[in-house]
């Protein structure tokens, strides 16, 4: 998945790029903004020394898009079950605890996963492509209010 942006802000070796959010954002999850948001922004490193107002070809492999929401939905769905299915031996209560508990404990292993496996992976994060020359139309698209 390739999207074209506008670096709008830089700091350090890592550059802020701001895109129009459209309805692919709904399943990538990536910059984690809500419905209502128009503009999304992700920083990421600034392998091309692109400048504040340069347009840049950010990609993302759809594989990995793909493998991380397995891994966020699925890790967490399966301790649900899981503690339901261990919580039928003892008691309605003992069931909705542990399918809670299994839910949180989800989650907190596809934190992890994510902070300390997925991102060190090349094709994980998302990386700048190239740097482009910007039309009438990006300026336009970009300077909405």
């Amino acid at each position: 998945m390739t999207e074209r942006g506008v670096v709008s802000k830089i700091k350090g070796n890592k550059a802020t790029v701001q895109f129009e959010r459209h309805s692919a954002c709904d399943k990538c999850h990536m910059c984690a903004v809500t419905k209502d948001t128009m503009k999304v922004e992700v920083t990421l490193e600034n392998t091309l020394g692109a400048n504040v107002g340069d347009f840049v070809e950010v990609e993302m492999g759809e594989r990995y898009v793909l493998t991380a929401a397995a891994i966020v939905y699925v890790i967490p769905l399966v301790l649900i079950g899981v503690g339901i299915g261990v919580g039928t031996l003892i008691n309605e209560l003992a069931q909705v605890l542990m399918a809670l508990g299994g839910l949180i404990i989800g989650f907190a292993i596809a934190i992890l996963l994510d902070k300390f496996v997925i991102r060190k992976k090349k094709g994980f994060s998302p990386r700048m492509k190239s740097i482009c020359p910007a039309t009438a139309q990006d300026y336009i698209e970009n300077n909405k209010q």
